[in-house]
């Protein structure tokens, strides 16, 4: 038998619960002991979610991001009713339209503002509050792809890097209060959106890997959760590199792939 997850949440918010990385971290805590939160927009889904997961461990949240004053009052009120969240989760995301230009305004428009505005409505909704009890975690769920620019992913990859710069000054401004930020970029994940792409796909995990190395490793609050290793890695190293020599290579691989 699996030893259980020692975790010290007893509350988490996870938007984007409905499907992916979202709904199996979803599983992972609330089979931990914790009391989630599941927000999302498709109800089936929720109601799905809710009834494969322990009896009265998730409640289904209906909420669209995108409405970032809506979730903002909703995140408040939620904190506010169950005498605080421990954790909260922005996980929630858009994919890019396929059937218009990778950079036309139409493609950029909602996974800009879903990617970007609709995590840090949901990261900062309850942030004050969390500095005055002086606990509390932030997580984010960037990606690999936020380390540098890639061939037609302007609106997948801007977004998450803005997602990764905010964090990153959150951590510094949040030193010392006792509420902690996480950046979690995961590299290639098995969804369909990623099982569809044309360019390669090294080192894909299941939702459900990933899922629980990010249960996993969260309790010890890291200011960065990167995986998998070594794409990890490989992706730091290659963001180094001058624009003139990374660009080449990227179209080179890009064209490969379609060929």
């Amino acid at each position: 038998m699996q030893a259980r997850m020692v975790t010290p949440y007893r509350t988490a918010l996870i938007t984007g619960a409905s499907s992916g990385i979202g709904r199996a971290l979803c599983l992972e805590l609330a089979r931990a002991g914790v009391h989630v939160y599941a927000a999302a927009r498709r109800v089936e889904r929720l109601q799905a979610l809710v009834a494969e997961a322990p009896a009265g461990q998730v409640t289904a949240l209906v909420l669209d991001v995108a409405d970032c004053e809506t979730t903002v009052a909703r995140i408040r009120a939620l904190d506010n009713e169950c005498g605080g969240l421990d954790l909260i989760v922005a996980n929630a995301g858009a994919s890019p339209a396929h059937d218009v230009p990778p950079d036309a305004w139409e493609t950029l428009r909602e996974p800009c503002h879903t990617n970007f505005c609709g995590a840090v409505a949901t990261l900062t909704a309850v942030l004050p509050q969390m500095v005055a009890r002086r606990r509390g975690h932030l997580v984010g769920v960037s990606s690999l792809a936020s380390f540098g620019a890639l061939p037609a992913a302007v609106a997948y990859s801007a977004p998450k890097a803005g997602l990764s710069m905010l964090l990153a000054c959150l951590r510094l401004d949040l030193r010392g209060t006792g509420v902690a930020v996480t950046t979690v970029r995961p590299g290639f994940v098995s969804t369909p959106h990623v099982a569809s792409s044309p360019h390669p796909v090294p080192q894909m995990m299941s939702e459900a890997a990933a899922a629980a190395l990010i249960a996993r490793r969260l309790p010890r609050r890291p200011e960065r959760i990167d995986f998998p290793q070594p794409l990890a890695w490989t992706t730091r190293l290659f963001a180094l590199l001058p624009e003139w020599l990374r660009g080449p290579i990227l179209r080179g691989v890009t064209k490969w792939s379609r060929s």
